[in-house]
Protein backbone atom coordinates (compact mmCIF):
# COMPACT_ATOMS: atom_id res chain seq x y z
CA UNK A 1 0.00 0.00 0.00
CA UNK A 2 1.60 3.44 -1.23
CA UNK A 3 2.16 5.68 1.85
CA UNK A 4 -0.74 7.86 2.89
CA UNK A 5 1.09 11.29 1.58
CA UNK A 6 1.14 9.34 -1.86
CA UNK A 7 -2.75 8.81 -2.32
CA UNK A 8 -3.27 12.40 -1.21
CA UNK A 9 -1.12 13.38 -3.64
CA UNK A 10 -2.40 11.41 -6.57
CA UNK A 11 -5.98 12.53 -5.44
CA UNK A 12 -4.84 16.22 -5.06
CA UNK A 13 -5.94 17.55 -8.20
CA UNK A 14 -9.12 15.78 -8.45
CA UNK A 15 -10.15 17.14 -4.72
CA UNK A 16 -9.13 20.69 -5.78
CA UNK A 17 -11.60 20.56 -8.44
CA UNK A 18 -14.26 19.13 -6.38
CA UNK A 19 -13.18 21.30 -3.93
CA UNK A 20 -13.97 24.58 -6.65
CA UNK A 21 -17.09 22.92 -8.19
CA UNK A 22 -18.50 22.73 -4.52
CA UNK A 23 -17.99 26.13 -3.90
CA UNK A 24 -19.09 27.55 -7.05
CA UNK A 25 -22.32 25.57 -7.19
CA UNK A 26 -23.35 27.45 -3.51
CA UNK A 27 -22.07 30.24 -4.33
CA UNK A 28 -24.94 30.07 -7.09
CA UNK A 29 -27.65 31.05 -4.99
CA UNK A 30 -25.29 33.14 -2.59
CA UNK A 31 -27.84 34.53 0.16
CA UNK A 32 -28.09 33.09 3.62
CA UNK A 33 -28.18 29.20 2.71
CA UNK A 34 -24.75 30.11 0.83
CA UNK A 35 -23.13 31.63 3.42
CA UNK A 36 -24.16 28.99 6.09
CA UNK A 37 -23.47 25.88 3.79
CA UNK A 38 -19.88 27.25 2.93
CA UNK A 39 -18.96 28.11 6.24
CA UNK A 40 -19.74 24.01 6.70
CA UNK A 41 -17.56 23.25 3.49
CA UNK A 42 -14.60 25.95 4.56
CA UNK A 43 -14.57 24.00 7.61
CA UNK A 44 -12.82 21.21 5.92
CA UNK A 45 -13.27 17.03 5.23
CA UNK A 46 -11.70 14.65 3.08
CA UNK A 47 -14.45 14.37 0.03
CA UNK A 48 -14.65 10.98 0.21
CA UNK A 49 -18.02 10.55 -1.16
CA UNK A 50 -17.49 12.68 -4.64
CA UNK A 51 -14.41 11.77 -4.80
CA UNK A 52 -15.26 7.97 -5.03
CA UNK A 53 -18.11 8.69 -7.65
CA UNK A 54 -15.64 10.36 -10.20
CA UNK A 55 -13.21 7.85 -9.31
CA UNK A 56 -15.63 5.32 -9.89
CA UNK A 57 -16.90 7.20 -13.03
CA UNK A 58 -13.03 7.14 -14.54
CA UNK A 59 -12.70 3.51 -13.37
CA UNK A 60 -16.12 3.05 -15.80
CA UNK A 61 -14.00 4.86 -18.65
CA UNK A 62 -15.32 8.07 -18.05
CA UNK A 63 -14.16 11.67 -18.33
CA UNK A 64 -14.69 14.24 -15.42
CA UNK A 65 -16.30 17.30 -16.77
CA UNK A 66 -18.32 19.76 -15.22
CA UNK A 67 -21.21 17.49 -15.25
CA UNK A 68 -19.65 14.62 -13.46
CA UNK A 69 -18.28 17.26 -10.93
CA UNK A 70 -22.06 18.64 -10.45
CA UNK A 71 -23.66 14.73 -9.70
CA UNK A 72 -20.36 14.06 -7.29
CA UNK A 73 -21.60 17.38 -5.52
CA UNK A 74 -24.70 15.77 -4.76
CA UNK A 75 -22.96 13.39 -2.29
CA UNK A 76 -21.18 16.24 -0.55
CA UNK A 77 -24.28 17.83 -0.10
CA UNK A 78 -26.09 15.20 1.24
CA UNK A 79 -23.14 13.98 3.80
CA UNK A 80 -23.16 17.62 4.48
CA UNK A 81 -26.81 17.92 5.74
CA UNK A 82 -26.47 15.08 7.63
CA UNK A 83 -23.75 16.67 9.37
CA UNK A 84 -25.78 19.68 10.54
CA UNK A 85 -28.66 17.86 11.81
CA UNK A 86 -26.21 15.59 13.48
CA UNK A 87 -24.67 18.10 15.43
CA UNK A 88 -28.17 19.75 16.46
CA UNK A 89 -29.53 16.18 17.73
CA UNK A 90 -25.90 15.71 19.77
CA UNK A 91 -26.20 19.48 20.77
CA UNK A 92 -22.02 19.15 19.62
CA UNK A 93 -20.42 22.85 20.06
CA UNK A 94 -17.64 22.14 17.49
CA UNK A 95 -17.36 20.06 13.97
CA UNK A 96 -13.34 19.56 12.70
CA UNK A 97 -12.23 22.04 15.21
CA UNK A 98 -14.28 25.12 14.52
CA UNK A 99 -17.83 25.64 16.41
CA UNK A 100 -20.62 24.15 14.93
CA UNK A 101 -22.90 26.06 12.37
CA UNK A 102 -25.69 25.90 14.39
CA UNK A 103 -23.65 27.54 17.46
CA UNK A 104 -22.59 30.48 14.93
CA UNK A 105 -26.16 31.18 12.82
CA UNK A 106 -28.34 29.67 15.61
CA UNK A 107 -30.29 26.11 15.40
CA UNK A 108 -33.35 26.99 13.24
CA UNK A 109 -30.95 28.37 10.80
CA UNK A 110 -28.59 25.54 10.85
CA UNK A 111 -32.03 23.24 10.22
CA UNK A 112 -33.24 25.39 7.48
CA UNK A 113 -29.50 24.88 5.83
CA UNK A 114 -29.55 21.12 5.95
CA UNK A 115 -32.98 20.84 4.37
CA UNK A 116 -31.48 23.12 1.90
CA UNK A 117 -28.23 21.19 1.52
CA UNK A 118 -30.92 18.25 0.83
CA UNK A 119 -32.99 20.03 -1.82
CA UNK A 120 -29.74 21.37 -3.30
CA UNK A 121 -28.64 17.42 -3.56
CA UNK A 122 -31.60 16.55 -5.49
CA UNK A 123 -31.71 19.09 -7.58
CA UNK A 124 -28.03 18.73 -8.68
CA UNK A 125 -29.18 14.87 -9.15
CA UNK A 126 -31.34 16.18 -11.75
CA UNK A 127 -28.79 17.14 -14.12
CA UNK A 128 -28.88 13.36 -16.14
CA UNK A 129 -32.24 12.75 -15.49
CA UNK A 130 -32.10 9.05 -15.18
CA UNK A 131 -34.91 7.49 -12.96
CA UNK A 132 -33.12 5.25 -11.74
CA UNK A 133 -30.65 7.45 -9.99
CA UNK A 134 -33.21 9.18 -9.03
CA UNK A 135 -34.72 6.50 -6.74
CA UNK A 136 -31.70 5.65 -5.38
CA UNK A 137 -31.69 9.13 -3.88
CA UNK A 138 -34.64 8.84 -2.54
CA UNK A 139 -33.94 4.97 -0.45
CA UNK A 140 -30.54 6.93 0.58
CA UNK A 141 -32.70 9.69 2.38
CA UNK A 142 -34.79 7.19 3.59
CA UNK A 143 -32.56 4.52 5.19
CA UNK A 144 -30.43 7.92 6.44
CA UNK A 145 -33.61 9.37 8.36
CA UNK A 146 -33.88 5.57 9.78
CA UNK A 147 -30.43 4.79 10.75
CA UNK A 148 -30.40 8.31 12.28
CA UNK A 149 -33.54 7.24 14.39
CA UNK A 150 -32.18 3.65 15.32
CA UNK A 151 -29.03 5.40 16.83
CA UNK A 152 -31.32 7.90 18.88
CA UNK A 153 -33.31 4.74 20.14
CA UNK A 154 -29.61 2.90 20.73
CA UNK A 155 -28.36 5.85 22.85
CA UNK A 156 -27.55 4.46 26.12
CA UNK A 157 -27.80 0.67 25.45
CA UNK A 158 -24.77 -0.82 26.87
CA UNK A 159 -26.08 -4.02 26.01
CA UNK A 160 -26.45 -3.29 22.56
CA UNK A 161 -24.91 -6.45 20.23
CA UNK A 162 -22.79 -5.94 17.13
CA UNK A 163 -25.31 -7.18 14.76
CA UNK A 164 -27.32 -4.23 15.74
CA UNK A 165 -24.60 -1.45 15.74
CA UNK A 166 -23.74 -2.88 12.52
CA UNK A 167 -27.31 -2.35 11.22
CA UNK A 168 -27.11 1.50 12.28
CA UNK A 169 -23.87 1.83 10.48
CA UNK A 170 -25.19 0.46 7.31
CA UNK A 171 -28.23 2.94 7.70
CA UNK A 172 -26.27 5.89 9.11
CA UNK A 173 -22.94 6.10 6.68
CA UNK A 174 -22.72 2.95 4.52
CA UNK A 175 -26.17 3.37 2.45
CA UNK A 176 -24.75 6.85 0.95
CA UNK A 177 -21.23 5.60 0.45
CA UNK A 178 -23.43 2.74 -1.52
CA UNK A 179 -25.26 4.57 -3.06
CA UNK A 180 -21.71 6.70 -4.63
CA UNK A 181 -20.78 3.50 -6.03
CA UNK A 182 -24.47 2.40 -7.46
CA UNK A 183 -25.06 5.22 -8.86
CA UNK A 184 -21.57 5.77 -10.80
CA UNK A 185 -21.89 2.88 -12.43
CA UNK A 186 -26.11 3.53 -13.13
CA UNK A 187 -25.50 6.48 -14.93
CA UNK A 188 -22.20 5.09 -17.11
CA UNK A 189 -24.70 2.31 -18.31
CA UNK A 190 -22.77 -0.42 -16.53
CA UNK A 191 -23.87 -3.93 -16.89
CA UNK A 192 -24.87 -6.04 -13.58
CA UNK A 193 -21.16 -6.94 -12.59
CA UNK A 194 -19.31 -3.67 -12.37
CA UNK A 195 -23.10 -1.99 -11.24
CA UNK A 196 -22.64 -4.76 -8.17
CA UNK A 197 -19.09 -4.56 -7.77
CA UNK A 198 -19.60 -0.70 -7.35
CA UNK A 199 -22.14 -1.31 -4.74
CA UNK A 200 -20.62 -3.49 -2.80
CA UNK A 201 -17.41 -1.73 -2.87
CA UNK A 202 -19.54 1.59 -1.56
CA UNK A 203 -20.96 -0.47 0.92
CA UNK A 204 -18.02 -2.13 2.84
CA UNK A 205 -15.89 1.25 2.22
CA UNK A 206 -18.91 2.71 4.31
CA UNK A 207 -19.05 0.30 6.97
CA UNK A 208 -15.29 0.14 7.39
CA UNK A 209 -14.80 4.08 7.14
CA UNK A 210 -17.74 4.36 10.53
CA UNK A 211 -15.94 1.47 12.24
CA UNK A 212 -12.62 3.92 12.09
CA UNK A 213 -14.44 6.74 12.98
CA UNK A 214 -15.88 5.80 16.26
CA UNK A 215 -12.23 3.70 16.86
CA UNK A 216 -10.44 7.05 16.87
CA UNK A 217 -12.99 8.30 19.63
CA UNK A 218 -10.87 5.97 21.47
CA UNK A 219 -7.61 6.61 20.19
CA UNK A 220 -7.30 9.99 18.75
CA UNK A 221 -6.34 13.66 20.83
CA UNK A 222 -9.01 16.14 20.63
CA UNK A 223 -6.78 18.34 18.17
CA UNK A 224 -6.96 16.20 15.54
CA UNK A 225 -10.75 14.78 16.03
CA UNK A 226 -11.86 18.44 16.06
CA UNK A 227 -14.18 17.36 19.00
CA UNK A 228 -13.53 15.82 22.62
CA UNK A 229 -12.36 12.41 22.87
CA UNK A 230 -14.84 10.22 24.27
CA UNK A 231 -17.61 11.93 23.04
CA UNK A 232 -19.46 9.12 21.59
CA UNK A 233 -19.83 7.46 24.76
CA UNK A 234 -20.72 11.06 27.12
CA UNK A 235 -23.42 10.90 24.35
CA UNK A 236 -24.63 7.52 24.83
CA UNK A 237 -23.30 6.00 21.63
CA UNK A 238 -22.10 2.07 22.16
CA UNK A 239 -19.76 1.32 19.37
CA UNK A 240 -17.40 -1.48 18.19
CA UNK A 241 -14.58 -1.19 20.19
CA UNK A 242 -17.00 -1.13 23.71
CA UNK A 243 -18.92 -3.91 22.38
CA UNK A 244 -15.62 -6.43 21.91
CA UNK A 245 -14.35 -5.10 24.86
CA UNK A 246 -17.19 -5.61 26.72
CA UNK A 247 -17.58 -9.58 24.98
CA UNK A 248 -13.97 -10.70 25.71
CA UNK A 249 -13.56 -9.15 29.19
CA UNK A 250 -13.86 -11.44 32.92
CA UNK A 251 -17.04 -10.71 34.15
CA UNK A 252 -15.51 -8.44 36.96
CA UNK A 253 -14.15 -6.46 33.90
CA UNK A 254 -17.15 -6.57 31.90
CA UNK A 255 -19.46 -5.32 34.85
CA UNK A 256 -17.35 -2.52 35.38
CA UNK A 257 -17.15 -1.46 31.70
CA UNK A 258 -21.22 -1.22 31.67
CA UNK A 259 -21.46 0.58 35.11
CA UNK A 260 -19.11 3.24 33.81
CA UNK A 261 -20.51 3.14 30.01
CA UNK A 262 -24.31 3.34 31.68
CA UNK A 263 -23.25 6.15 33.97
CA UNK A 264 -24.98 9.91 32.91
CA UNK A 265 -22.34 11.94 33.69
CA UNK A 266 -19.05 11.00 33.71
CA UNK A 267 -15.47 12.53 34.50
CA UNK A 268 -12.00 12.38 33.43
CA UNK A 269 -11.51 9.38 35.87
CA UNK A 270 -13.57 7.68 34.17
CA UNK A 271 -13.18 7.92 30.50
CA UNK A 272 -9.66 6.65 31.98
CA UNK A 273 -10.72 3.70 33.46
CA UNK A 274 -13.16 2.80 30.07
CA UNK A 275 -10.19 3.15 27.80
CA UNK A 276 -8.15 0.99 29.91
CA UNK A 277 -11.18 -1.78 30.00
CA UNK A 278 -11.66 -1.29 26.49
CA UNK A 279 -8.01 -1.75 25.87
CA UNK A 280 -7.84 -4.90 28.32
CA UNK A 281 -10.75 -6.27 26.37
CA UNK A 282 -8.84 -6.50 23.22
CA UNK A 283 -11.69 -3.78 21.52
CA UNK A 284 -9.11 -1.49 20.16
CA UNK A 285 -7.59 -4.50 18.28
CA UNK A 286 -11.19 -6.05 17.66
CA UNK A 287 -12.84 -2.81 16.03
CA UNK A 288 -9.39 -1.99 14.32
CA UNK A 289 -9.16 -5.71 12.59
CA UNK A 290 -12.77 -5.32 11.45
CA UNK A 291 -12.68 -2.44 9.88
CA UNK A 292 -8.94 -3.14 8.29
CA UNK A 293 -11.47 -6.67 6.40
CA UNK A 294 -13.70 -5.21 5.59
CA UNK A 295 -11.37 -2.36 3.55
CA UNK A 296 -9.65 -5.50 1.89
CA UNK A 297 -13.26 -6.88 0.96
CA UNK A 298 -13.91 -3.20 -0.70
CA UNK A 299 -10.78 -3.52 -2.61
CA UNK A 300 -11.61 -7.33 -3.41
CA UNK A 301 -15.23 -6.09 -4.94
CA UNK A 302 -13.77 -4.03 -7.42
CA UNK A 303 -12.31 -7.47 -8.81
CA UNK A 304 -14.59 -7.21 -11.98
CA UNK A 305 -13.83 -3.52 -13.39
CA UNK A 306 -11.22 -3.23 -15.76
CA UNK A 307 -7.65 -2.43 -14.38
CA UNK A 308 -7.09 0.89 -14.39
CA UNK A 309 -5.20 3.82 -12.04
CA UNK A 310 -8.85 5.11 -10.87
CA UNK A 311 -9.88 0.86 -9.66
CA UNK A 312 -5.93 1.25 -8.19
CA UNK A 313 -6.45 4.11 -6.44
CA UNK A 314 -10.67 3.04 -5.25
CA UNK A 315 -8.28 0.63 -3.50
CA UNK A 316 -6.23 2.73 -1.75
CA UNK A 317 -8.72 4.75 -1.21
CA UNK A 318 -10.57 1.83 0.58
CA UNK A 319 -7.48 1.39 2.56
CA UNK A 320 -6.61 4.82 3.24
CA UNK A 321 -10.19 5.64 5.13
CA UNK A 322 -9.28 2.90 7.75
CA UNK A 323 -5.75 3.79 8.92
CA UNK A 324 -6.01 7.75 8.47
CA UNK A 325 -5.32 9.65 12.01
CA UNK A 326 -8.55 12.14 12.03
Amino acid sequence: MPPRDDLKSAVAPLTARLNDALRRTLDEDGGFFGEVSVYSLLAGGKRLRPLIFCLAHQALGGAIDEEILKLASTFEFLHMATLMHDDIIDQADTRRGRPSAHRIFGIPEAVMTADYLLAKAASLSLVRRNFESMVILVDVLRDLSLGELAELRARGDVELSKTAYLEIVRQKTAVLIEAVGRTAAVLAGAGPEPTRALTDYGRLVGLAFQIADDLLDYQASEDKLGKPAGQDLAEGRVTLPFIAARERLDPAGRERLLELGAKIVRGAADWTEVLALVERGGGLAAAQHEADDLAEQAAEALGPLPPSDAKALLAEVARYAVRRSS
